[in-house]
């Protein structure tokens, strides 16, 4: 019997709430040695739940200081976090992908001269590199994990091993669904989420992802029956990730 996947909608009033706190919070370091302030997460994302904070990231000129007093700090019963870090620092330091995503989400409140702007332009897109990586190691490497490693496993005898590659293989298929959507891969613990609401995905996503993720043993057996769900998904992208790059799945795998 499949599992129901049920979220939690967001609650208006305490965004709305959260919105007014995080501006009010925020609005006094507008300005002096401040370049520019961004809310990021929840209210970002115009999702906000109990569960949630209110994250604000704070670029400030460098070698200034900025007199925030903690980097957590409780408003009106809601935790604020504060990020705060030096303008050219970002500027000329590299991103990685879970920052570029989370930026990419990103509410700017202060930037007037453009700055943040012209810095989040610069930082979180998708180059086509990075996406042509991400498709050929996502179709190649989710199904050496999850159809090849765990076959050398079962046969080294190890079956806790063989079932634990499918968290690694499905880490490679989520990269390269958001790829082929064009998106930049989220942090780990939005990653399904997020995945579930892209426009180009395997029919039956939810149930064939919930096939390949439930485990009711640690059998050869139940393998097999994993196996199956993952590689129904992992066939029907196939084509669309070779007609994207331009080359078959064997020569993916001489790149990859």
């Amino acid at each position: 019997m499949s599992t129901e996947f049920v979220v939690k909608s967001s609650d208006s009033l305490l965004l709305e709430k959260a919105t007014r706190v995080a501006r009010e919070f925020a609005q006094p370091y507008a300005g002096g040695e401040v370049v520019g302030i961004v809310f990021l997460g929840a209210i970002a994302r115009g999702y906000f739940d109990d569960a949630a904070d209110i994250d604000i990231a704070f670029f400030k000129k460098q070698a200034s200081e900025v007199p925030l007093s903690a980097k957590f700090i409780e408003v009106e019963g809601l935790e604020v976090h504060c990020w705060l870090s030096d303008y050219e620092d970002e500027l000329a330091s590299p991103w990685d992908m879970a920052k570029r995503w989370t930026f990419s989400h990103a509410q700017i409140l202060h930037d007037p001269l453009g700055s943040i702007s012209r810095l989040l332009r610069d930082k979180v897109s998708l180059t086509t590199t990075e996406k042509r990586r991400l498709l050929m190691s996502g179709l190649v490497l989710s199904e050496w994990y999850i159809n090849r490693l765990t076959r050398l496993w079962v046969k080294r005898g190890n079956i806790i091993s063989a079932h634990h590659m499918f968290h690694q293989g499905l880490d490679y298929f989520f990269d390269m669904l958001f790829a082929l959507n064009g998106e930049l891969v989220p942090d780990m613990k939005w990653r399904y989420y997020c995945s579930e609401r892209l426009p180009l995905l395997p029919r039956g996503y939810r149930e064939g992802i919930e096939g390949a993720m439930v485990l009711h043993s640690f059998s050869a057996e139940e393998l097999e029956r994993r196996q199956g769900s993952f590689m129904g998904m992992w066939r029907e992208m196939k084509p669309a990730v070779e007609r994207e790059v331009q080359m078959t799945f064997d020569e993916m795998k001489q790149v990859v």
